[in-house]
């Protein structure tokens, strides 16, 4: 039987932030006359395509009432090593692919494994996990290395029809989330298991089995958001992945996900992250400090969290 919780987002998140989304566009369109280009939509959609997907892979651990904050490092880290493998081994592009996701897909193993066996927080873990992950990328280079192949610089930059290639990328991997999350059993017990662990629990619900998938189809995501960042820089740049898991969590958010899980809509995500891609690009084209835009992004969570929970407003502490 399909939760009542999952049906939700659809009749009362999505309005807000598509409103929201639509809003923002008008103000654009009006105020800044870079913006109405069609080479800077397009522009847009190929830079928020990296987030998108990051985005996608936090919802399942998030769905779940966790949270993963190594998937910014693990970008970086698989940036860098898929630009030296790409470098040294320029005929097995294939092959480097498969393996730069294995590894990845392995690490999102890894933190699963550990909050099971060692019953810690998913937020200290994952952040452990980021320091790991950062440590790993310094001790391989401290400066750009290696170069991409031709056929993920395509992927990341290329343009079918005039439709960004990665656009496509993006709505195969926001399908199979979608069914994933929202269509299959699996997701229906990730949610439960968001609501409300101990009962799901008493249910029969496997939770190890379920955190394990959750952070493997994270760290998954995350190795496929690596290829699209190399393919656009062109080189393995260390800090490549810096405070891209904040913006993954701000797009969950947004989107209609609480922090505690139980609930999702993909259509939701893919609305935040193109409000946020939006706003970062008619942020920059006004000049706005990154230090300013860090700020509205924040205020911007906040509102977006209260927004999810006005009842309780109201109620004295």
């Amino acid at each position: 039987m399909r939760p009542a919780a999952i049906g939700t987002p659809l009749h009362q998140n999505l309005p807000r932030i598509f409103w929201a989304l639509a809003a923002l566009v008008l103000i654009g369109i009006i105020s800044v006359p870079q913006f109405r280009t069609v080479s800077n939509f397009a522009n847009v959609l190929d830079q928020s395509a990296t987030l998108a997907i990051l985005a996608l892979g936090q919802a399942f651990v998030i769905a779940g009432g966790m949270i993963d904050l190594s998937v910014g490092q693990l970008v970086g880290f698989i940036t860098v090593v898929a630009c030296m493998l790409f470098e040294a081994f320029p005929g097995m592009t294939p092959f480097v692919v498969i393996a730069c996701l294995a590894l990845a897909a392995f690490v999102g193993l890894v933190n699963g494994e550990l909050i099971n066996r060692l019953r810690m927080s998913p937020l200290i873990l994952t952040f452990g996990m980021l320091s790991v992950l950062q440590g790993f990328i310094f001790m391989l280079t401290d400066r750009s290395i290696g170069q991409v192949a031709p056929s993920i610089a395509f992927l990341a930059n290329g343009r079918v029809l005039g439709i960004p290639v990665s656009l496509f990328l993006v709505t195969l991997v926001a399908l199979a989330a979608w069914y994933g999350l929202q269509r299959s059993i699996f997701g229906w017990h990730l949610l439960a298991m968001g609501n409300s662990a101990d009962s799901a629990r008493k249910a029969g619900i496997n939770l190890f089995s379920l955190t394990r998938i959750a952070y493997l189809v994270s760290g998954l995501c995350a190795g496929i958001a690596a290829l699209l960042v190399a393919g656009r820089l062109g080189t393995g740049f260390p800090n490549a992945g810096n405070g891209l898991e904040l913006d993954a969590i701000v797009a969950v958010v947004l989107g209609g996900t609480p922090l505690k899980g139980g609930r999702i809509s993909v259509v939701g995500i893919l609305g935040a992250v193109l409000f946020l891609g939006v706003l970062n690009n008619l942020l920059n084209l006004l000049q706005v400090p990154a230090f300013t835009q860090i700020v509205v992004k924040g205020l911007i969570v906040i509102a977006a969290i209260l927004a999810d929970r006005p009842g309780r407003l109201a109620q004295p502490a």
